[in-house]
């Protein structure tokens, strides 16, 4: 097993930058992290170039994002910087956030079925008896039935 077979399988999947996820590909900003990284080496973008296979044209357009290389050819700037290319899970938002508004979500679904069967037997709960049941469920999904959250009965957002 190579050394950085993680970062030949993400190069074999997804080619370039582009083909990265947005919420991947503008994380981080690799232009001017390979323009730091190279000047605190004292190395001109054409020594890089050759270190790499690249014109200087090509690394202009790269530290100028300009151009936007292909995830192999960020593995070989990496090696040439002494560096190591790691793409990594950034949470878009809150964690905590995230799973209480999964978690609501769930629950008024749950309740709205429910609600349902209710009326078919023209028993339906009032408003503020719901939004009591919708919380207490919500809380007890975070608490003790978290992995509920990940069902495949999905609902449209």
């Amino acid at each position: 097993m190579k050394k950085y077979f993680f970062t030949e399988q993400i190069s074999k999947k997804f080619k370039a930058i582009d083909d990265l996820p947005a919420w991947l590909s503008n994380y981080p900003d690799f232009k001017d992290q390979i323009k730091l990284l190279r000047k605190t080496l004292g190395m001109t973008q054409e020594q890089l170039g050759k270190m790499v296979n690249r014109s200087l044209r090509s690394i202009q357009q790269i530290e100028g994002g300009e151009a936007r290389p292909k995830i192999s050819t960020l593995y070989k700037i990496a090696k040439a910087l002494n560096t190591e290319l790691k793409i990594t899970l950034v949470p878009r938002q809150n964690i905590i956030e995230f799973l209480d508004e999964k978690a609501s979500k769930k629950a008024e679904q749950l309740v709205k079925l429910t609600e349902t069967s209710s009326a078919l037997e023209i028993q339906s709960p009032s408003k503020e008896e719901s939004k009591a049941q919708v919380k207490r469920l919500k809380n007890e999904i975070l608490e003790k039935r978290r992995d509920s959250l990940w069902n495949q009965n999905r609902t449209k957002k």
